[in-house]
């Protein structure tokens, strides 16, 4: 996977920082989407994903879910 390129949540490799996250599949990104923001993919298990957002709160989202990688840029 390169950087600006969109995938689901379990194509994803765990650690890679990641942006513009879908919270329900299907209804497009909404989390993480600022300038100079991004998400880190922590783990995933039994169909979900925990993704860290950069306030340091943790989400889990379905590994359906879409996110495209890396930072958004300034």
């Amino acid at each position: 996977p390169k950087p600006g390129n969109c995938l689901p949540l379990s194509k994803i490799p765990l650690g890679l920082a990641i942006h513009n996250i879908e919270l329900k599949p299907g209804r497009g990104g909404q989390v993480c989407r600022s300038a100079g923001c991004s998400g880190v993919l922590g783990a995933r298990d039994k169909g979900q994903a925990l993704i860290t957002m950069p306030s340091g709160e943790v989400r889990r989202v379905s590994d359906k879910c879409r996110a495209t990688i890396g930072q958004v840029s300034n």
